[in-house]
């Protein structure tokens, strides 16, 4: 038995869409007795609404880049939250971003200009969140803003760095509890699962896959990945259907 964790976003999911052979693909490695799951910044939400209308059924989820892993039934195999006073300082200190917020699986948005989008509740106020602990949170930064969305990860983890994750995914930065990430999430996975690490592969493209393709041997991404990324992986593809192929072939 084989394992495939992978990313979501321009990994499975394509802005509003997945490809139909990466799915055919994917439904084919599971009747064949195999695993195939996500590893993704998203909360569950983000994964089960657009996989439903492709019946696409994941074995295993890492969500919220490691801090909760659900088995196939959804129940949980590991959970850590961060305070919600840690990210009213974060949010402070970067001059309040606009912001997404994750508890008990919704996405509350504290954003300056509201944008049109699938999921999520938008709310005035981070005060408005009546609760202690959340899941994740992150900082939302324009496409042509990368440069300021690295320049921002930098500065989290000089000053925050012993007691939160940031992990930048494009334009945007993920930040979840102390220890947790896509790698750890892996380690996890392959514990619940009882295999060896020879058997788990990895996909990803961004920044926030290098602590997952760095705990595997069987670490792919893709042509249009940046080189940085590449350069963490053993095989390079150019579609999440291609990977799956050689994984059987080996």
């Amino acid at each position: 038995m084989k394992l495939l964790a992978s990313d979501f976003d321009n990994t499975l999911w394509f802005h509003d869409h997945m490809k139909e052979r990466d799915v055919k693909t994917i439904k084919e490695f599971q009747k064949q007795g195999n695993l195939f799951g996500v590893c993704t910044g998203r909360c569950l939400q983000g994964i089960v609404n657009p996989s439903q209308p492709y019946n696409l059924e994941h074995d295993f989820y890492i969500l919220l880049s490691g801090a909760l892993i659900l088995n196939k039934d959804k129940n949980v195999i590991f959970e850590k939250q961060i305070p919600l006073s840690l990210v009213k300082e974060i949010y402070n200190f970067l001059d309040q971003k606009d912001t997404s917020i994750v508890y008990q699986d919704v996405m509350y948005k504290v954003y300056k200009t509201k944008k049109p989008d699938y999921h999520g509740v938008y709310i005035e106020s981070i005060d408005e969140l009546k609760t202690e602990t959340v899941s994740a949170f992150s900082f939302h930064y324009e496409l042509d803003e990368l440069e300021e969305a690295t320049i921002a990860t930098d500065l989290i983890h000089q000053k925050y760095g012993d007691i939160i994750e940031a992990y930048q995914n494009n334009q945007h930065i993920d930040l979840v509890a102390k220890g947790c990430s896509k790698g750890n999430g892996i380690k996890i996975i392959q514990d619940y699962f009882q295999l060896d690490l020879n058997d788990i592969y990895g996909i990803g493209d961004s920044w926030n896959d290098l602590p997952m393709l760095d705990v595997i041997e069987n670490g792919y991404s893709f042509t249009y990945a940046p080189v940085q990324v590449q350069r963490h992986a053993k095989t390079i593809v150019e579609t999440l259907a291609d990977c799956i192929k050689d994984i059987e072939s080996k």
